[in-house]
C-alpha cells in the first residue's frame, strides 16, 4: 500500500501481484493516474478497469455507497 497527497487529499494505492486498487475522492485525479498506467501497462494486455460502487478485490467486500 502507498499513499499520496493530491490535491489536499489522500490517494490511495493497493496492490497484490496483478490487482491495483486504486483511490482518491476527485475521480479526474483518478482517470489521471488510470491514463497513466494504460500508457505504462496496457501496451502487454489490456488493463480491466472497474469503477463501480461495491468491489471485491482480494477476498474483500468493499462497499463505498455510504
Amino acid at each position: 500500500m502507498a499513499n499520496k497527497i493530491i490535491k489536499g487529499k489522500q490517494f490511495t494505492v493497493l496492490w497484490h501481484v496483478d490487482d491495483i486498487k486504486i483511490s482518491h475522492v476527485d475521480t479526474e485525479i483518478v482517470t489521471q493516474v488510470i491514463d497513466l498506467m494504460k500508457e505504462a501497462y496496457g501496451k502487454e494486455a489490456p488493463l480491466t478497469i472497474s469503477r463501480v460502487k461495491v468491489h471485491k478485490y482480494l477476498g474483500m467486500n468493499i462497499d463505498y455507497r455510504q
